[in-house]
């Protein structure tokens, strides 16, 4: 793979994130076309919520490089009135003990075909995503394209698609009190987060 990064004349990158890895391994920044990647509207728009929960999602594995933990230890410690923690996919092993844990805190509902998820989304109010790493996090779009605010880590190319601020927030990877404090504000402040 190295060699064929040499190699070619170009590189797609999707992601101001990915573009810093690249050159921090010595590729060329002249070689690298940032494209970030985009959702079909079709598939992914927002449809009335029908109550009143603050509802958290998260799409995607449930693995620790996704940061599931932070997410799960956040919510856990914050126990926000009239509020929920909605988790979407497929499950890893390796959260088990998260799992275990965070019991009662959340609502795991495993993997949901794609076409359905627009369903999931437009029943919350934030999209959590706390990778530690994740070239392109596409699930930060799809929630977008459903109306939700975005809490997102720095490693997950959601600098590209989030304004600070205006569709949601960017915090430091592994920072549960970061989240915490974006969670509560959004709680709080519900307007805004819907103008979000």
């Amino acid at each position: 793979e190295l060699k064929e990064y040499d190699e070619v004349d170009y590189i797609s990158i999707p992601s101001k994130f990915v573009k810093r890895t690249f050159i921090e391994k010595g590729i060329r920044e002249e070689k690298l076309i940032h494209i970030p990647y985009g959702v079909d509207l079709h598939e992914f728009r927002q449809i009335p919520k029908k109550d009143d929960v603050f509802r958290v999602v998260y799409a995607g594995a449930m693995t620790l490089q996704k940061g599931v933990h932070y997410l799960l230890q956040a919510f856990s410690e914050l126990n926000l009135p009239l509020s929920e923690l909605l988790l979407v996919g497929g499950f890893n092993d390796e959260i088990a003990p998260f799992f275990k844990e965070y019991e009662g805190s959340y609502k795991w509902i495993g993997h949901v075909p794609q076409r359905e998820l627009y369903k999931y989304y437009s029943e919350s109010s934030v999209f959590a995503f706390m990778s530690i790493q994740d070239g392109f996090g596409m699930v930060m779009a799809q929630a977008m394209a459903c109306g939700l605010p975005v809490i997102c880590t720095l490693n997950t190319g959601g600098e590209d698609i989030v304004r600070e601020g205006i569709d949601g927030f960017i915090i430091p990877i592994r920072d549960v009190k970061a989240l915490k404090e974006k969670l509560v504000y959004l709680h709080e402040n519900i307007e805004m987060c819907k103008a979000m």
